[in-house]
């Protein structure tokens, strides 16, 4: 017999200090000079009386592996509850700044400047769930699921279909009234590029504010989907006519998602008395053996090197696109590219450990990955999950990069590596020509996250842990 749900959720601002350089768009010089909003890191705490689990999702670009492990082992210090129950979502939020990516692409650049910020945002994200934590109280849970057309876009194959899915999780009080509600869709934040100086949370800003307004005193979460592939409005690579990057197209996207589960709500039913579980499954998975020999992407490496890097702009104009930046731009892509080789070489015979990870409440599943996977994989890990609702999560606990699929993956392009470095010939294909796993490896990703949401389905019948 389940005991009364007891739910808690909370917020903490996590903006970073003013006066720090941004991170996840270069191509400017400026520093931070305020905030258009705050960015956030939520909680949601679930307890049947038995188990414990939480949901924590963050205004980051990522959540880095050590990052995941210490907030993790701070909160079953103060909560009780265990790593395998907390799940740490990134809304991959490109006006945050380039904090510690995973163990698995360590090449991949850190922004210099915020140690003392990641020194607190440690305890930020753990106090936040230990908030949570603290001001349970009974309550109730359902989920349930919309659509959102016409918001994105694929951005690699703009002729293919995207998974528009909007999946919700409904958690409210004795009274009826949501404690929280948590949202997940699939769209790269990237509503707004370097043309601003302010820390802003991007669209899932002004989704919170909408919801928030029609709920008062709710926690409105947004989790960010398998969006490896999937852009905003028209923002597919090398269109001419994407809209532009502004406050008013990341805010009309915000609203508009809004205004979908909103209509929503009303329909999900929240039911008490509702078990909860969490599970956790490690995989080590094959990396890809790159079709360059390594001398070639060392001499690919000094010849860029010694190219002078142009001058950039404090802040972009209003002309620069990230549809068009790394063909404007092209050396700094074309670094980071190799960079990212050269680490594939180095630890191409390493498998890559990665973590599938799965929370339910009743006839709802949280499933989290840590990579920027492609949306048919999403929909793919959706259809094979025995939940009711399925909210299907990347960028969680680690960021282990781009992970197409199997049918994604044979449209890498091939040539020699300078061919596939033009930006003007191959910018469409970032995502795939960048991604570290082998071919194939996706399906085990995939089958993995069907085990995991099939054992926390049979555990929320079976004894606690």
């Amino acid at each position: 017999m389940v005991s009364t749900l007891l739910a808690g959720a909370a917020e903490a601002d996590i903006t970073p200090p003013y006066g720090l350089p941004h991170g996840a768009w270069r191509l400017r010089t400026g520093v931070a000079v305020g905030r258009r909003e705050p960015l956030l890191a939520q909680a949601l705490v679930l307890d049947d009386g038995r188990r414990k689990v939480a949901l924590v999702t963050s205004d980051l670009v990522f959540v880095g592996h050590d990052l995941a492990r210490e907030v993790r082992t701070r909160v079953q210090a103060m909560t009780g509850i265990p790593p395998e129950a907390v799940l740490l979502n990134a809304s991959h939020n490109h006006s945050a700044p380039s904090l510690s990516r995973g163990t698995g692409v360590a090449a991949l650049s850190h922004q210099r400047g915020f140690d003392g910020y990641e020194r607190v945002l440690r305890d930020l994200l753990a106090g936040v769930v230990y908030s949570a934590h603290y001001h349970r109280r009974p309550a109730r849970a359902g989920g349930g699921a919309t659509r959102a057309p016409g918001l994105t876009t694929n951005r690699v194959l703009p002729d293919q279909p995207v998974d528009d899915t909007v999946a919700v999780l409904r958690v409210d009080g004795e009274d009826g009234r949501p404690i929280a509600v948590v949202a997940s869709f699939a769209c790269h934040p990237i509503s707004m590029a370097g043309h601003t100086l302010l820390w802003n949370a991007e669209f899932p800003g002004p989704f919170r504010t909408a919801v928030a307004g029609a709920y008062p005193g709710v926690v409105a979460m947004f989790a960010q989907g398998c969006a490896g592939d999937i852009g905003p409005w028209n923002y597919w690579f090398g269109n001419p006519e994407a809209l532009p990057q502004t406050y008013e197209h990341r805010d009309r996207l915000g609203r508009a998602l809004a205004d979908r589960v909103l209509a929503l709500l009303p329909g999900v039913a929240t039911r008490p008395s509702q078990p909860v579980s969490g599970r956790s499954l490690p995989l080590a998975l094959t990396r890809r053996r790159l079709p360059w020999p390594s001398a070639e992407v060392l001499a690919m490496d000094a010849k860029l090197a010694a190219m002078p890097e142009p001058d950039y702009p404090e802040v972009w104009p209003s002309d620069l696109h990230t549809m068009n930046s790394a063909q404007r731009f092209p050396l700094l892509y074309q670094k980071g590219a190799v960079t990212m080789y050269k680490e594939m070489l180095r630890l191409q015979d390493e498998p890559m450990d990665v973590e599938v990870q799965a929370l339910a409440v009743g006839d709802t599943a949280i499933v989290g990955n840590p990579f920027e996977l492609f949306n048919r994989c999403g929909q793919r890990i959706r259809e094979h999950s025995p939940f009711e609702t399925t909210l299907v999560l990347a960028y969680c606990n680690d960021y282990l990069g781009y992970l197409p699929g199997t049918e994604e993956f044979d449209c890498i392009p091939a040539g020699p590596l300078a061919e596939i470095l033009d930006q003007d010939r191959n910018r469409w294909a970032y995502g795939l020509t960048n991604t570290n796993l082998a071919r194939g490896e996706v399906d085990r990703l995939i089958d993995a996250s069907a085990e995991v949401l099939l054992a926390v389905r049979i555990g929320l019948t079976g004894p606690a842990r």
